[in-house]
């Protein structure tokens, strides 16, 4: 499969009292941070603020470094190459755990039960783990060479 085109992402992990805030198109069976692509001329921060902020409702302050997760997906016109940056941030006080957006489910789940998930990319789980462990970040790819 050909390779389409690149890009950058921006996803943001919420973790609160053993539990991650984690985001599936509804319908689907399989999950991911709250986030997306960053425009151009933006910074991976702001597009982690605006896009996670409007698929939860969120008012995201301060971000702190977790990691990137490079990996390739297919899409119906060839192979798309994804860089995604992955920032920390607080649940804010008083805040609800809703969806902003009719096309997404927000729901937070148990850390424990992250193994049990179909939770993309792949490399997330660990980036999770580690970050909550050790507060390292990680950076993980998951792309062949070649």
């Amino acid at each position: 499969m050909a390779l389409v085109r690149s890009e950058v992402g921006a996803r943001v992990l919420v973790v609160y009292e053993n539990r991650v805030l984690l985001a599936s198109f509804r319908g689907q069976t399989w999950y991911f941070l709250p986030g997306g692509r960053v425009r151009r001329g933006e910074t991976v921060e702001d597009a982690a603020r605006r896009e996670a902020g409007g698929q939860t409702g969120l008012d995201i302050g301060a971000l702190d470094f977790v990691g990137c997760v490079e990996h390739t997906y297919a899409e119906s016109d060839g192979a798309v190459s994804e860089l995604i940056t992955v920032f920390a941030a607080p649940l804010p006080w008083a805040a609800q755990i809703i969806s902003n957006d009719l096309r997404l489910h927000v729901a937070s789940v148990a850390l424990e039960d992250l193994d049990d998930l179909d939770l993309r990319p792949a490399g997330l789980t660990a980036m999770i783990r580690r970050w909550v462990a050790h507060r390292e970040p990680l950076w993980r790819t998951i792309v062949t060479a070649g």
